[in-house]
């Protein structure tokens, strides 16, 4: 499993926007302070929007703040809302049979989920503001 590139600036443009104190940034700000291009930032405000984690702010004084407070966005939420749910093989979607065609449950399948549930569990209690030092 390795998180999408996209998925890691979703991740900065939410911190950043956590350390805002309530301003509203406009998307070249924000661009320049996680260091992408504003296509970019815009791309993925586009997918942070529908997911609540982001909203807009219009008008003169418009931009962007965050769509929840940061103690209540998880990096799971980020994950999901870039890549879909975490799965570390693709056997542990739910309903997929063992590709290896083993009839009782599968000694690797069941090591791998125990992994992805401490993944998820790990990724579900970590926040945007505990990415910020105090």
């Amino acid at each position: 499993m390795q998180l999408e590139i996209t998925t890691d600036y979703a991740i900065r443009a939410l911190r950043f926007l956590h350390t805002q104190d309530g301003k509203a940034p406009t998307a070249m700000q924000i661009a320049l302070g996680i260091d992408v291009t504003v296509h970019s930032f815009l791309n993925i405000a586009r997918r942070l929007k529908p997911a609540g984690l982001l909203k807009t702010i219009r008008g003169h004084e418009g931009g962007f703040i965050l769509g929840k407070p940061a103690n209540e966005i998880s990096i799971y939420d980020v994950i999901v809302c870039m890549q879909g749910e975490l799965r570390i093989n693709s056997c542990l979607a739910a309903g997929k049979p063992c590709v290896h065609g083993e009839e009782v449950a599968c000694q690797v399948h069941c090591i791998l989920h125990c992994m992805q549930n401490e993944l998820i569990e790990k990724f579900s209690k970590l926040y945007i503001s505990d990415l910020v030092r105090k």
